[in-house]
């Protein structure tokens, strides 16, 4: 709407911001889980202590292996992939024991949790098994580097093999932690005695 001076008034302004607002992408990150993802919430968070044992001896490995002569200095580009790749590893190894001491004295004895907080707590898992996935590559490329032929044939096929069925086993257990699966129904039902317990409802659990 303009006025009679042909100047733009208040309610055109509105107008034209509503019709000018990009829209917000809302991903709900405040939301509540629900019963089942809080159950694997807190089993995740209870096996922090298990993320920190194992980074620390995947970061251990991987900065043992740099100290091979074959990285002061790395001379070939497969002994270069592999520094890279094992120096990866160790700052990955790193960052998950960070997060998990920072996450397990956030979320230990949390009896509700958020979309964002269900995300986030991932990380130290995420970071884990790209760190021991780094560390496999590392020394396979050294292991290329060294023993060129049937040797590193073997070998490189043999940890594809193991690669693939961890890979098989990962998507074995997300089919079975789904809603519905039945996986987290013994620890659904302590859950639902120790409310009933203490007089129902989420703070009693």
């Amino acid at each position: 709407m303009l006025t009679s001076q042909g100047a733009p008034t208040w309610a055109s302004f509105q107008s034209w911001q509503t019709l000018t607002t990009v829209p917000k992408f809302d991903l709900k990150a405040s939301e509540p889980l629900s019963q089942h993802r809080i159950i694997v919430f807190r089993r995740l968070v209870r096996f922090y202590d298990n993320f920190l044992l194992l980074s620390a001896l995947t970061g251990g490995l991987s900065i043992g292996a740099l100290q091979f002569s074959e990285f002061h200095p790395a001379a070939t580009s497969v002994d270069k992939v592999a520094e890279g790749l094992l120096t990866s590893s160790a700052c990955s190894a790193v960052l998950a024991v960070m997060l998990a001491v920072m996450l397990n004295f956030r979320f230990e004895g949390q009896r509700s949790a958020t979309r964002l907080d269900y995300g986030v707590a991932w990380t130290p898992l995420v970071l884990l098994d790209w760190s021991i996935l780094a560390v496999l590559m590392g020394l396979l490329c050294w292991y290329w580097g060294r023993s060129r032929g049937w040797r590193a044939a073997v070998m490189v096929s043999t940890v594809g093999v193991v690669l693939c069925f961890g890979v098989w086993v990962a998507w074995w257990m997300w089919y079975h932690l789904r809603p519905g699966a039945g996986g987290d129904w013994e620890e659904w039902q302590l859950e639902t005695k120790k409310r009933k317990r203490y007089g129902g409802g989420d703070d009693a659990v």
